[in-house]
């Protein structure tokens, strides 16, 4: 969600599998040489941010490009819900019934919801409101 907001259509990123670099929970330097490895570095940080008050979408929007190329973990599907939660919110387009609505998909609009507010917080704050 957060790189939908804020990416910049021109970065580019220096990763490319296999590589090495410092990782941003414990400054160590590993190895990510699969995708795999790029999601291990992700469970550690959602580790430090089960203990923080930040959300898990700030953590990996300021934490993954310190160590990888989002690419990696962004999947066509995530943008798909992305667009279709505005498309509902922006629209007030209706989901139908509840019960047709797949729980994934709610799941999926909860966090983006989240997320999209926590958005809002930070740029209120950066604009003194």
């Amino acid at each position: 969600m957060w790189w939908s907001f804020y990416s910049d259509a021109h970065f580019v990123s220096p990763y490319s599998l296999p590589y090495n670099e410092v990782s941003p929970v414990d400054y160590k330097r590993r190895e990510y040489g699969t995708v795999e490895d790029i999601w291990s570095e992700i469970g550690r940080i959602k580790e430090v941010n089960d203990r923080v008050s930040r959300t898990i979408g700030q953590d990996m929007f300021h934490l993954v490009p310190l160590f990888t190329d989002p690419k990696y973990i962004l999947e066509d599907w995530m943008l798909e819900v992305i667009n279709e939660y505005n498309i509902v919110q922006s629209f007030n387009v209706s989901l139908g019934n509840l019960d047709d609505v797949p729980n994934d998909r709610l799941n999926c609009f909860s966090v983006i919801n989240r997320e999209y507010n926590a958005i809002k917080e930070i740029e209120a704050k950066k604009n003194g409101k």
